[in-house]
């Protein structure tokens, strides 16, 4: 099986990384081109509807049919060679005019995540997107400029399937997490005032970004000395960091290249350009550290003349390249996909493949969605495999296997213009799902990936649930309500004389209103992919039963029972 995942990662290597490819994206015959192999052809229904839940925001019965018309690595392959129909940026710029706002601010990215995790084709490319925007958080709590943060999940899109030493450094110069992390505009020590530079991004693109806290072996298991794990990094390290990410800071726009270097650094009046929202913060040697900068067993020697891109790119290369890397991002790529404690060699397999191609992520995704533990889990590991899902993850999926329409987004697409989701904050967790996308409390995203919950069997066993981290008493029955209110009421922002934008079409079901046995297969199989266990079923169907069948508005609410029983489950709420 390693040979075979390592095979295939070389494989990708010399293609590029898993781009194009491609079939038809409209459900139709594969194109002639395309290799279709048993042994990545789903044997059911189920399996695809597993696959899709592992690698997008939401099976439906199109998506089922497509994967299961070309087979997995085609589809994947497909996904990664589509673009987006509409960028963050571009939506988020409608979203503001359709609200008669100046400017884009948070909600408007509410509603573009939204309206792509729903709609756009290239779920895989939004799905890997969402993963990375864990990994690399930036928070609307902190950064209120809504197309900085479009451009940002836009960036994280565009390099879903790149180099991971690319991604590093389009995240390190970004101005979200410039903003966020504020390395923009940090300055150069100055021995006369005191100042040092700002050790925060320094410090977290080692921690968070790359290496992490403790020497891994390939498993991505910490290594011990004498039962101790060894730190990667230590404060002297942070200080040589440090001194790179100095000069860095809004981009100077070529029409302002006559102003003196401050004006732009600092971004005032004089050089003040909407354009320095969404693009790449420019090099000042003016404000960069000229002198020895020591980390992680590198040295960058002194410089007779500032040279910030070559600091940079110094200190990117060893990140990249160090060997903590490979398993540190491999392990939380699997978490966020597949399974929230994968074993051993699943995590050394695609830290292989992670090397193999140098940090080509479309390879490394390929392989972990592909990975024998992640399409076929032995039997002895499914008493602990796979992963809590997180509210946001449950919502869309919802979303999407239920039919249901947007005031706003049709009013859009009648006028033309470019359609979005009025979905509302969720962050509320007494009333909402506790979680609103790109609005993380911390640059620890909302739950960290070696979160073990206290004293639990769970915990007893050493076993993670990072999303146990957001998840308590209030949260469950929050979300559990948050169901109940959605189907009946409906979803997203209120609208004058409209009602909520969104609406639940539930109607497919009416035939089955009167057979409690009936309904709850067909919801479960929508929901799920197969049918609910015995237990679960048949407690499913003595509550449905038990409610009146008539009038009609009683059929109704017997599907939403059905809808929300299925929704609760341990079967929708876990992830296998």
């Amino acid at each position: 099986m390693r040979a075979t995942v390592l095979a295939l990662s070389c494989s990708l290597a010399a293609c590029g990384g898993g781009g194009g490819g491609g079939g038809a994206s409209d459900g139709s015959a594969p194109r002639q081109t395309m290799t279709l192999s048993a042994g990545m052809m789903p044997t059911s229904d189920a399996d695809a509807f597993r696959f899709l839940t592992q690698s997008s925001f939401g099976p439906t019965p199109d998506d089922v049919a497509r994967v299961k018309a070309i087979g997995y690595d085609n589809w994947i392959d497909e996904q990664f060679g589509m673009q987006l129909q509409t960028t963050h940026v571009q939506m988020v710029a409608a979203t503001a005019v359709a609200r008669s706002a100046p400017s884009p601010n948070p909600y408007d990215v509410n509603y573009s995540w939204w309206t792509h995790a729903l709609k756009d084709p290239a779920q895989l490319r939004q799905r890997v997107a969402f993963a990375l925007s864990e990994i690399f958080v930036v928070s609307t709590m902190t950064v209120d400029n809504g197309r900085t943060v479009a451009s940002y999940l836009d960036m994280l899109t565009d390099m879903s399937n790149a180099r991971f030493r690319d991604l590093l450094e389009s995240v390190a110069m970004h101005p979200a997490m410039g903003q966020y992390l504020s390395h923009l505009a940090n300055q150069k020590e100055d021995a006369v005032s005191g100042r040092t530079p700002d050790e925060n991004f320094a410090r977290e693109i080692m921690q968070l970004f790359s290496i992490g806290l403790y020497e891994l072996d390939d498993s991505g298991t910490p290594k011990l000395v004498e039962g101790k794990p060894v730190e990667t990094y230590n404060a002297d390290d942070i200080k040589g960091m440090a001194k790179v990410f100095t000069g860095f800071s809004w981009n100077w726009p070529s029409a302002k290249s006559a102003l003196q270097w401050w004006q732009c650094f600092w971004r005032n009046t004089n050089c003040s350009d909407a354009s320095q929202d969404v693009t790449r913060m420019s090099a000042y040697a003016q404000a960069h550290s000229t002198s020895t900068k020591q980390f992680l067993g590198i040295t960058v020697p002194a410089q007779s003349t500032a040279d910030p891109q070559a600091s940079l790119k110094a200190a990117l290369d060893r990140l990249a390249s160090h060997p903590n890397t490979a398993p540190f991002i491999s392990k939380q790529l699997i978490q966020r996909l597949v399974t929230s404690n994968p074993s051993k060699a699943y995590v050394t397999d695609i830290t292989r493949v992670f090397r193999a191609t140098d940090g080509d992520l479309g390879a490394v995704v390929k392989a972990i969605l592909l990975h024998d533990e992640a399409r076929h889990p032995p039997d002895e590991l499914i008493p602990t495999y796979g992963k809590l899902r997180e509210p946001i993850l449950r919502m869309t999926h919802l979303m999407r296997a239920i039919p249901h329409t947007s005031t706003t987004y049709a009013n859009q697409v009648a006028n033309g213009q470019v359609p979005f989701y009025r979905m509302d904050d969720t962050n509320d967790p007494t009333s909402g799902l506790g979680q609103t996308p790109m609005r993380a409390p911390s640059v620890f995203n909302f739950f960290r990936p070696g979160y073990s919950p206290p004293q639990t069997n769970l915990g007893n066993a050493g076993l993670v649930a990072p999303e146990m981290q957001i998840t308590n008493e209030t949260s469950v029955l929050a979300y559990a309500n948050a169901v109940a209110r959605y189907m009946d009421e409906g979803a997203g922002e209120w609208l004058s004389g409209n009602g909520f934008d969104i609406k639940f079409d539930l109607s497919k079901w009416n035939s089955l209103a009167d057979s409690p046995t009936d309904l709850v297969n067909a919801v479960a199989q929508s929901l799920l992919g197969k049918a609910l266990p015995a237990d679960v079923f048949n407690e499913a169907v003595a509550t449905i039963a038990a409610l009146p069948a008539s009038p009609e508005r009683q059929r109704r609410v017997r599907i939403q029972a059905a809808v929300l029983l299925v929704a609760v489950s341990p079967n929708f709420i876990i992830q296998q």
